[in-house]
């Protein structure tokens, strides 16, 4: 039997937040921290390109 070593990312802001979330997730999680912004998010719809809208992962929480 062949064991998975497939391991899922999880990337938070702080590094104390980090360390708390890896407790709860595991071995199978490899949880890092940014140590900021990855990216700032748009604030409003108009501010989402027109063809990240299309993608079916391309709706955001926001106003």
């Amino acid at each position: 039997m062949l064991l998975s070593t497939t391991r899922r990312l999880v990337i938070v802001e702080s590094p104390a937040k980090a360390k708390t979330i890896q407790k709860y997730l595991g071995p199978g999680y490899e949880v890092t921290a940014s140590v900021g912004h990855v990216r700032d998010l748009p604030e409003r719809a108009v501010d989402v390109p027109a063809e990240i809208k299309k993608q079916p992962w391309g709706r955001m929480a926001i106003d």
